[in-house]
Formats: structure tokens, C-alpha cells, sequence
């Protein structure tokens, strides 16, 4: 695993604060028979929660083991939660990462030290504000003594949030607030519902501990229901990305069009320095934005010679085809819009509703540029490639007419 210097600075202080957190309060531990078996309880259901951990965007993975860390916080605070965490994040991450040691060593111990490490400067930040705010263990009898586990749990969520981010947005480039966004927008009910799991596993283990087994029912389905709802998202664009692919046995030119428009579009959008959740909708739109190809007759499609104008009328259906297929899936919202209007022009001259300008939207536009440039430099069934000079002129004359000027500009200094 090779790190860029500034990722390796923030790695190693993560490391130092976490070495940090550990040295001050471990020595305070009191190995009470309570303790052990809180701890007991606590670090292996946490440990069986990471051990199947869930990746919910790319290099970001999340798990149950968030209720059982702030259950451990409301019960003991951070004498009780740091020891947890080793229990069960170190013990998961050395199973997890076991393989990397055999090929690559630094590897294996960047990922177990890092995760490791944010996540006891997680707790011991959402222990310390529950402390702060006056925080006991359960019960809890009024409504203000809830205070404290909100405040702690809104200092998890966001600490966890941000050294995840940051280090991924140092290795990755990816936008620092993409994965608040993410989980604000699309993971808020599981959240929720962890919060308040680990104010019942609290309260039920202060009753009695074999209560917790209770939660675990509950906890489970949170957990299944993440992971359904990421497989679901993952699952489905794969599914439409190999639909489009599978153009490729009609025509061998669609279905390898698509992924170079898709590394063209990111690179365009990526100059443009759009917001990481924008990027995402630009590439997946990209990937899939001829899947409408699927419905034209082989005979228009693969038709060698000029096309007539009703054939021509057939082909300018795609676009609409396309994002017919796919609207109403989530997890292609915010790339319809892109699909649709991929083949409007600058000038109001394009297809399908003519739209003219800004009035096409800026992923469509940039897919557009992409589009076109792979188009010219590739052999089709009435004329061979263009040379990538002769394709650059070609879309310079195209600029302000066809192509926004603005993304011809920015594709010429990325290209």
C-alpha cells in the first residue's frame, strides 16, 4: 500500500492520538468481576459485528458494532469502551486484513491501525462529550437525562464521519463532506435505529445483563437490512451496467463506448472539481447512457450505410429509451436527467426536447464531450477513426454550437 506523504502524516497522528486516548485511560480500568463481564458481553457481540462489516460507498465500511461502543459508553464511559474497542475492532481487523501480510505487509498494517485507531478516537470523543453533558448510566427517568446519549451519539456519527473521509479524501481525491451527504441522505433510518439500540442494550444490561440478548434480534435486522439495502443498490447497478455491456455482442462498438465515455466524463468532471456525489451520477450515467440502444432493430443499428430519416427518427429514441429503463431506481436519481439529454446541443439544435445552453444539465453536457471525442476516434460501420488531432479540431469547431464551450475548454486541457 503506497501513501502519499500528507496521508501518512495523518495516519501516524491518528495513530499517536489514539496510542494517546489508550495510555490515559486503561491505567484507570478497575477489574471488577462487573467489568469483565460488561466487557465480555460487549467486545464479542462488537467483534462479531465488524467481523461482517458492511461497505456502504467505496473504501467506507460501517457495522453494528456502532450501538454496542455507545452502549459501552452510557454503561462505563471510555474506561470501559477503549477496552471494547480492542476486544473487538483489533481482534476483527487482524482476521479481516490476515490475507494482506502474505503480499503486501505494510498494507495489512495501515488498514488495522487506522481502523483501529479512529475508532478509539471516536469513543473516547463521544464518551467525553457524554460526560461533559452530565451523562450516567441507565435509567434514565426524565426526558433531559436522554440529553447526554443524543449528544454522544451525534459525536460519534460525525467524528467516525470525518476521519474516515479525510483519510480516504487524501488517499482517494473524493469530496470530504461525500460521506456526510451520503449518510444524511440515505442511511439516516439506520442510524437512528442504532442510536436508540444502544440506549436499550444499556438500560437491558443494567437490568439484567442476559437482557441484551433480547437486542440482538433487533440488532441483526438493522444490520441485515443495511447490508440489503447496499447489495440491493450495488446489485442493481450492475445489473444495468452489464445490459449495456451486453449491447456489445449486437455491437462490439456500444458496449466499449460506454466505459471509455464513463473515464472520460470522471476525468472532465473531476477538473471541474464537482462535489464527489455529482461525479458519481456523471460516471454512472456515462456507463449506462446508450442501455437504450437495446430496443433499436439490428437493422437500424447496425445499419453500415446512411440512415434514412425515419431511421434516423428510430435512433434519436435512445436517450428517452434509456432513461425510461432506469427512472425510478434510487440509485440512478440523480443521473436521468444526464441520460436524457446526453445528445442536446449547445446551439438548441440536439435531441430529444431541444434544449439549448444551461438549460441542458451540466452532466449531460460533460457525457456529451465525452461522447463525441470517443465517437470521432473510433472506427464505425461507414468510416474509419479519426486521428485524435483531427478529432480535437473537429470539436473545437463543434464548440458553442454542438458542445458547451466551457466543457470543450476543460476537456482540452485533461485530454
Amino acid at each position: 500500500m503506497s501513501l502519499k506523504i500528507g496521508a501518512k502524516i495523518y495516519l501516524w497522528v491518528v495513530f499517536a492520538l489514539a496510542v494517546l486516548c489508550t495510555a490515559f485511560y486503561l491505567p484507570q480500568v478497575e477489574l471488577t468481576r462487573y467489568f469483565l463481564l460488561t466487557l465480555a458481553f460487549l467486545g464479542v457481540i462488537a467483534f462479531f459485528s465488524e467481523i461482517y462489516e458492511i461497505e456502504i460507498t467505496y473504501q467506507r465500511y460501517t457495522s453494528a458494532s456502532i450501538a454496542i461502543y455507545l452502549a459501552a459508553i452510557f454503561l462505563g464511559g471510555s474506561t470501559l469502551v477503549i477496552p471494547a474497542v480492542l476486544l473487538g475492532t483489533l481482534t476483527a481487523e487482524i482476521i479481516l486484513r490476515w490475507k494482506a501480510p502474505h503480499s503486501n505487509i505494510s498494507s495489512f498494517f495501515y488498514h488495522v491501525m487506522f481502523n483501529v485507531s479512529q475508532t478509539i478516537i471516536t469513543v473516547a470523543a463521544s464518551a467525553a462529550v457524554f460526560k461533559a453533558a452530565g451523562g450516567h448510566p441507565p435509567p434514565y427517568t426524565t426526558l433531559a437525562e436522554f440529553g447526554p446519549p443524543v449528544a454522544a451519539f451525534l459525536t460519534y456519527i460525525l467524528v467516525n464521519t470525518s476521519l474516515v473521509s479525510e483519510i480516504i479524501h487524501l488517499t482517494e481525491k473524493i469530496s470530504f463532506l461525500y460521506h456526510l451527504r451520503f449518510n444524511l441522505r440515505h442511511l439516516y433510518i439506520q442510524l437512528l435505529s442504532l442510536g436508540v439500540l444502544s440506549l436499550l442494550l444499556a438500560i437491558l444490561f443494567q437490568i439484567q445483563p442476559w437482557y441484551i440478548f433480547l437486542v440482538i434480534v433487533p440488532l441483526a435486522l438493522v444490520h441485515v437490512s443495511l447490508r440489503g439495502y447496499m447489495q440491493l443498490r450495488h446489485q442493481a447497478q450492475e445489473t444495468f451496467e452489464k445490459v449495456a455491456q451486453s449491447l456489445t455482442e449486437r455491437n462490439p462498438y456500444t458496449g466499449k463506448h460506454s466505459e471509455e465515455v464513463a473515464a472520460i466524463s470522471e476525468r472532465i468532471a473531476r477538473a471541474l472539481k464537482l462535489p464527489e456525489d455529482e461525479v458519481e451520477a456523471i460516471v454512472a450515467a456515462a456507463r449506462v447512457h446508450d442501455i437504450g440502444k437495446i430496443a433499436i432493430p439490428d437493422r437500424v443499428l447496425l445499419k453500415p450505410g446512411k440512415l434514412t430519416p425515419a431511421e434516423w427518427e428510430t435512433i434519436k429514441r435512445h436517450p428517452v429509451i434509456s432513461a425510461d429503463l432506469l427512472a425510478g431506481l434510487e440509485i440512478y436519481d440523480k443521473s436521468i436527467g444526464i441520460i436524457r439529454h446526453h445528445h442536446e446541443h449547445w446551439d438548441g439544435s440536439g435531441y430529444p426536447d431541444g434544449l439549448n445552453g444551461e438549460q441542458i444539465p451540466l452532466g449531460a453536457r460533460i457525457v456529451a464531450v465525452a461522447d463525441v471525442y470517443n465517437a470521432l476516434t473510433t472506427d464505425r460501420p461507414y468510416r474509419n477513426a479519426y486521428s485524435k488531432q483531427e478529432a480535437l479540431k473537429i470539436m473545437q469547431d463543434m464548440s458553442g454550437k454542438d458542445l458547451d464551450p466551457n466543457i470543450v475548454t476543460v476537456f482540452l486541457t485533461v485530454i
